[in-house]
Order: structure tokens, then sequence, then C-alpha cells
């Protein structure tokens, strides 16, 4: 029985020392880990580090170097002394039907009478089209309104998304939706200012007057388009009321 004991307590004493020796193993081989790296978030920076403020890849300087973006990002533009302002529609139509081209003229002309409530405009006038550039870049378009001597230029194009399809009882409809986007350059400075969009969708059936189904389609595609002008004429009457302010 006694020895039976005395063998007992070697066999605990072996699985002690083993365990002993096992700890300090993984002790040393935890000691020789690596620390992780510093989160991403700090290698950018945080409140209490020196902030980023120019670009470290060279090649960004080419068009625009780290001081002229710091001034144009820093710039406070005021509107108290600008009173001229021209409009240029970058995507021109030709319209092979006068009553479509007339609508057209219609939707222009709404453009202008509703941005002409701005109190501060004493002008609202298109570009003449001997002045548009050949190259819509920002530069050739400043320059344009610049010779046209308009303190403010509104930029806009239209686009259009036609849904057409046939009933099986019925006359043909059209859907369609307009699209227009425009961006408010300040002449003087080249920022610009503010930028909108607006969608107007219509949808309409053949009326007895149309020629044909492709004469609805114009229509309605115009008369979207219209629409969406005025949406975007609200949008910047109210950006220029509140910048008086």
């Amino acid at each position: 029985m006694r020895q039976k004991f005395v063998k007992t307590m070697w066999r605990w004493r072996a699985l002690a020392a083993a365990l002993s020796a096992l700890t300090s193993l993984c002790g040393c081989a935890m000691k020789k880990v690596a620390p992780p790296p510093p989160p991403f978030a700090n290698q950018l920076g945080d409140a209490r580090s020196d902030r980023l403020e120019e670009s470290l890849f060279k090649g960004d300087q080419a068009l625009l170097s780290n001081q002229d973006i710091d001034r144009i990002l820093t710039a406070r533009i005021t509107l108290g002394d600008r009173h001229r302002l021209a409009l240029l529609r970058l995507n021109f139509r030709n319209f092979w039907d006068s009553e479509i081209a007339e609508l057209e003229v219609a939707n222009s002309e709404n453009l202008r009478k509703a941005l002409k409530t701005v109190p501060q405009l004493t002008q609202v006038q298109f570009v003449p089209t001997l002045l548009v550039p050949e190259k819509r870049t920002i530069p050739d378009l400043r320059e344009a309104a610049a010779r046209f001597q308009a303190d403010l230029l509104l930029v806009y194009e239209t686009r259009v998304r036609t849904f057409q399809h046939t009933r099986l009882i019925g006359t043909d409809e059209v859907q369609a939706e307009a699209i227009v986007e425009g961006v408010l350059l300040d002449v003087r400075s080249g920022i610009v200012i503010h930028a909108a969009q607006a969608a107007e969708g219509i949808s309409a059936k053949k009326a007895a007057g149309d020629l044909n189904f492709a004469q609805t389609v114009a229509k309605s595609q115009v008369l979207a388009t219209g629409r969406a002008l005025v949406q975007l004429a609200d949008h910047v009457v109210t950006f220029m009321n509140a910048s008086e302010q």
C-alpha cells in the first residue's frame, strides 16, 4: 500500500514539473512576439497630433500647388457685389418640329424669369452663341462669362430618360424623366459656389393633334425638362437669397 502511494506521488510531481516547464516555454514565446502596429487612424492624425495639410504626391501639384489648394479651400466668397448672372446650357438640341422648338424657347425664358426674382440680380441673360467656347472646360467657360461682363455664371446640362411601351388595348403612352444639373460659378475667383440637381417625371399619351408617336415622345421630353429647369431655378434663388442675409 505504501509502495503504491509513493508511485502516485512521483507521478503527480512529474506532472507538476511538466506543467511548469510548459508555462515557462509559453512565457518565453509570448515575450518574443512583436507588439501590434498602431491603429490606422493614428497614422492619419487626430486632434492631439499634427494634421496633414498638403498632398504627399508630387504629381498632384502639376495643376494646383498645395498653396493654391489651401487658398481655394479657405477662401470666403461674398455675393453682395455680384449683380450680373449669365446662363449657359452645355448641350444643345436641334428640333425638327416647330411646336417643340417653341416649347424649348419657353423653357429657357421661364428659367431666366425665375432667376430674375433674386433682388440683387440686375441682369440675367444667356451667353450669346458666338461666345460659347468650343472647349467646355471651367477656364474657357469663365473666360466667356468675363467677356460677357457677368459676375456669376450658371452652367447647366439636361438629359432625358424615356420609358416607352405599347398597351395591348388603348393608345401608346410615354413616360419620361428629365434630369437637370447646374453649377453656379463665381467668375472672379473661378470657384463653384453652388451646385444643384432637379428631376421631373411626366407621363403622356398620343394626342389627337400629334403627327405621330415620335412627336408625343419629343413633347413629353421638353415638358419634363421645362419643369425640372424651374426646380433648378428655385434651388439657385433660395441659395442666393440666403447668401444675402
